[in-house]
């Protein structure tokens, strides 16, 4: 090639350089101006600007309190949580307690119960271990027969069990808790009412010192009253509570036992997944008295015990324990 030719070339190459010189340039200076950068002279601070530094400040926000909640032990959280949940627990009865107020179609009644179940289902969170660690509770129901119905009084006949999963606590979360609660803290109860549509017990728990009923009449027509589930008796519900040995959607469903409210419901909780099949709830009803028991005829409830699932294996359960960290 002669001198020409290079010559040639060499301006090519210096002109090419050039030309992609400038185009890296201008487009990082698009970029720039796009950033908002090109405005400074400008009183106000382009938005783009202003939209990232909410973003950092939220950021940086959200970073502390993960922060502060870490440094935290399970008792600050826990005792946080209660008193969120013993607030709202008693502005929902305040407003519930409100003259003309049906809370089920009530904005402010509506509201409060909303939150009530949001700040409950972090409790559950939290102390349980509801979608954490586990996806699903049972509580086991131990029972001492009356002697009216015992076969044999030195066997094993004398006793029995039977037991209750609870509901979704997605759907209903302050019935699910009430109940986990009883359980946790439950002090005695009996089965002291022999109806023909339910079978009604009595509960006596630190929870629920005083006769502390439901805040409301939670309900969810997706876990409705059918035949072997469990819900709390009277309105308000609680602590009392009963198996439904029929179904009774209608009997304790939205409108029933009472004319004022046509959206009200008695509150439930869970139903018996094993001592249907073992008798243990037909020989309960067999008691030899129909409606309120007399006390040869009472069937004791001795104990509950709370049962949790794994999230990694649904269908394995063992005893559920306080966690203390």
């Amino acid at each position: 090639m002669d001198n020409d030719d290079n010559e040639k070339q060499s301006k090519i190459e210096r002109n090419s350089r050039v030309f992609l010189t400038r185009a890296i340039f201008f487009m990082a200076g698009l970029t720039v101006f796009a950033l908002g950068l090109g405005h400074v002279h400008t009183k106000e601070p382009p938005q783009l600007t202003v939209d990232i530094n909410k973003m950092i400040e939220v950021h940086t926000q959200k970073k502390k309190e993960l922060v502060e909640q870490h440094q935290k032990g399970f008792e600050e959280i826990e005792l946080e949580l209660a008193v969120k949940v013993d607030v709202l627990d008693k502005q929902v009865r305040d407003r519930k307690k409100t003259a003309g107020v049906i809370m089920e179609t009530d904005e402010t009644g509506l509201d409060l119960t909303r939150k009530l179940q949001e700040v409950t289902l972090k409790l559950l969170e939290h102390r349980y271990g509801a979608g954490t660690h586990h996806t699903k509770f049972r509580i086991v129901v131990d029972i001492i027969y009356p002697h009216s119905i015992i076969i044999d009084p030195d066997s094993d006949s004398t006793k029995a069990k039977f037991v209750i999963e609870m509901a979704p606590y997605e759907l209903i979360p302050c019935s699910v808790f009430y109940f986990m609660e009883i359980a946790r803290t439950y002090t005695g109860g009996k089965f002291h009412r022999n109806a023909g549509h339910v079978l009604q017990a009595a509960a006596q728990s630190e929870a629920t010192k005083g006769h502390k009923s439901m805040p409301f009449q939670e309900y969810n027509p997706q876990h409705p009253h059918a035949k072997y589930t469990t819900g709390y008796a009277g309105r308000p519900s609680g602590p009392g509570w009963y198996v439904s040995i029929q179904d009774n959607t209608q009997n304790h469903g939205p409108g029933s036992q009472q004319k004022e409210n046509p959206h009200e419901a008695d509150s439930n909780f869970g139903r018996i997944v094993e001592g249907v099949d073992e008798g243990v709830i037909a020989k309960i009803h067999s008691v030899p008295q129909n409606g309120w028991l007399d006390a040869d005829n009472c069937v004791q409830i001795v104990k509950l015990t709370i049962l949790a699932n794994s999230v990694a294996q649904p269908d394995q359960w063992s005893e559920w324990k306080m966690p203390s960290s």
